[in-house]
């Protein structure tokens, strides 16, 4: 995902006002509660021991595939494993295919309830043969599926495109194998925070949640965006959800950050939060659309131009 930024000097910004953004709501004042900082350690999790060598097979290919292509080697995200894992199993076991697990939880909703706060992209391979006895061993199946995204041409080339995207930093990979059905997951992510600071525990519906982040070294904050998903229905065979592409949910809310003095938004504004010397900032916004999970997405810019999504924190609102 992409943003732009645009600003004016103090001058220009009346005669731009028609090409603006939303007006912004005022910020609501902070709830004082408990918040959780996920600095360094959220990336050293404790290992899964579920198929390591398999595991391991998948990651050096598809690091391989990167270096054939002149892109940079991942690194691994054992809480992406994770929760790969489990999804991969369940989808087995179900004999579900697509993105969305039979609770209805779409891929960032289920990285977000794991405790995952840097971006998220996922692909997802399924091989399925009645009987219930496989033709090959595991490893052959999940490194064909991996295979054949590579093998993907455009336009209909998201999983290869996604393999080989040179922003993404980490990667997570899990499977899961239940009688005739095989479920292979790739779980990237995207890291640019040195720390992030979320709720510690669900908040009520209408509350306010406080969220703080500080960007690694190089790269400064350039737009908050609050997204809303409601909470998940179970997955009925017949949802037309099996098997489609999936992106994140409709935006509810952008925070942008203030702005140095006599400069102003298109739209005349001066911005929602304050950035530190540090490159820190804290912002806060309104659990106003009910029950569910409000997706915080931070765009990071190390220069010029085009700004990269490099959070996918969530904020849970009860009663769920």
């Amino acid at each position: 995902m992409k943003r732009r930024r645009f600003l004016l000097g103090a001058a220009a910004a009346g005669a731009a006002a028609a090409q603006s953004r939303p007006t912004p709501t005022p910020a609501p004042t902070p709830v004082p509660g408990p918040v959780l900082r996920l600095g360094p350690e959220r990336l050293a999790v404790t290992e899964s021991p579920h198929q390591r060598e398999l595991k391991r097979a998948l990651f050096e290919r598809l690091n391989a595939d990167r270096a054939a292509n002149g892109v940079a080697p991942l690194l691994w995200e054992p809480r992406a494993a994770r929760v790969a894992d489990r999804f991969c199993l369940d989808a087995a076991l179900g004999a579900s295919f697509g993105h969305w697990d039979p609770e209805g939880r779409a891929p960032y909703v289920r990285w977000a309830l794991a405790g995952g706060v840097d971006y998220h992209a996922e692909n997802v391979g399924a091989y399925s043969i009645s009987g219930g006895r496989l033709p090959a061993p595991l490893l052959e199946l999940a490194l064909e599926s991996h295979a054949a995204m590579m093998a993907e041409r455009p336009p209909h080339d998201g999983h290869r495109r996604t393999i080989l995207d040179p922003t993404l930093t980490h990667v997570g990979i899990g499977v899961g194998a239940a009688g005739g059905q095989v479920r292979m997951a790739q779980e990237f992510t995207r890291v640019g925070f040195e720390w992030i600071e979320v709720p510690a525990a669900p908040l009520r519906a209408g509350a306010t949640a406080r969220f703080a982040a500080r960007p690694l070294a190089g790269r400064e904050i350039g737009l908050v965006e609050v997204r809303f998903e409601p909470p998940p229905r179970p997955l009925p065979p017949a949802d037309g959800r099996h098997g489609a592409a999936y992106g994140y949910p409709p935006i509810a809310r952008s925070l942008y950050p203030r702005t140095a003095a006599g400069v102003r938004y298109l739209d005349g504004s001066t911005g929602d939060f304050r950035v530190q010397a540090d490159g820190s900032f804290e912002t806060s916004f309104a659990l106003d659309r009910g029950p569910g999970l409000y997706l915080v997405l931070c765009y990071l810019r190390d220069g010029p131009g085009e700004m990269q999504a490099f959070t996918a924190a969530g904020i849970v609102a009860h009663p769920w």
